[in-house]
């Protein structure tokens, strides 16, 4: 794991008077604590034939709204009154790293890398001014890519193992480090690690034991057990049966983020009118919440399919505005 260097001492006073600005939480005592935040963020996409629009249509191409997204890099950077100093990672992972065998694909043109700069305020400037537009540009390109030779080569995507395993490779410590202890004021730098997961939501290309997949016909025995059980409260319903559960994962998922969108209903008819009710979305989110919190997750968030990718980020930046 990485470990994030520890922010030049020379730029914290400007860091902290930054964000005793724009936080009403920070404590008025004398003995104050600040936490500088940064973000880590993983893009995790489901590259499982859920990408192929004729079959799973939806509003907008993932493609279209991670370049929409990697090209707010600039506006990421400042989330929470941040001015400088940013360690933030943005980098595209492979739920199935076997895609990048035998491919040309390069993971550092999928890598904007400001953690880079820890040393050198100067040039951070300097790259964000010149260098990022050019990067954002590589990244989306070579995104578009790694989707196109996706769709011709379908795998599948075993997302329940790439939150128990592949994901460790790609976090950094996001262990508070200690840069400032006196005068009545501590500061401390951490780093938070945000995957951003783009999938349907169901899991039907996990391992077929039970407790590891999430698939139409136990959506469906969900949706008709509540029914029959005559209750009112779906989340209570499904929580309170493991036999709906998808089982925790065994690395603890404390130190991890998640927000998971672009879920495409399937119990929707092609105008967005439910067939069934309670709708498979309505319950696949109550699941994955649970499995994911129960796995450890300290913050979940999941989404339907946007109609834009300015709501998409939207949605993406109140999420990383909150944790």
């Amino acid at each position: 794991m990485k470990i994030t260097n520890i922010l030049p001492l020379a730029i914290l006073p400007f860091f902290v008077a930054c964000l005793r600005e724009g936080s009403s939480k920070e404590p008025e005592t004398n003995n104050s604590h600040v936490t500088l935040k940064d973000y880590t963020i993983i893009i995790a996409p489901d590259l499982s034939n859920r990408i192929n629009m004729e079959l799973y249509p939806k509003p907008i191409h993932d493609t279209v709204l991670l370049r929409d997204l990697i090209g707010h890099s600039s506006d990421l950077l400042t989330l929470n009154t941040r001015r400088s100093g940013q360690s933030d990672i943005y980098k595209v992972d492979f739920i199935n790293r076997g895609i990048l065998n035998g491919s040309s694909f390069d993971p550092k043109k999928m890598t904007i890398d400001f953690s880079r700069f820890d040393n050198n305020q100067m040039d951070r400037v300097k790259y964000i001014r010149q260098g990022l537009k050019s990067d954002e540009q590589q990244f989306s390109n070579e995104v578009k890519r790694v989707y196109d030779y996706s769709l011709e080569n379908q795998t599948g995507a075993d997302v329940w193992n790439y939150f128990n395993e592949t994901v460790k490779a790609s976090l950094v410590d996001a262990s508070p480090k200690r840069i400032q202890s006196g005068n009545n004021l501590r500061v401390d730098k951490k780093n938070n690690n945000v995957v951003l997961l783009l999938t349907d939501g169901y899991l039907e290309s996990a391992n077929k034991g039970k407790g590891y997949r999430l698939d139409p016909a136990l959506i469906a025995k969900i949706r008709q057990d509540f029914k029959a059980s005559r209750k009112s409260n779906l989340a209570a319903f499904i929580k309170a049966d493991s036999a709906y559960a998808i089982n925790k994962t065994d690395f603890n998922l404390k130190d991890v983020n998640i927000f998971i969108g672009e879920l495409v209903d399937r119990s929707l008819d092609k105008y967005g009118v439910a067939r069934e009710q309670p709708t498979d979305f309505q319950i696949i989110k109550v699941v994955w919440e649970k499995w994911l919190k129960d796995s450890g997750c300290p913050n979940v968030k999941v989404i339907q399919a946007v109609s834009t990718k300015q709501e998409f980020y939207k949605e993406f930046e109140q999420f990383l505005k909150a944790i």
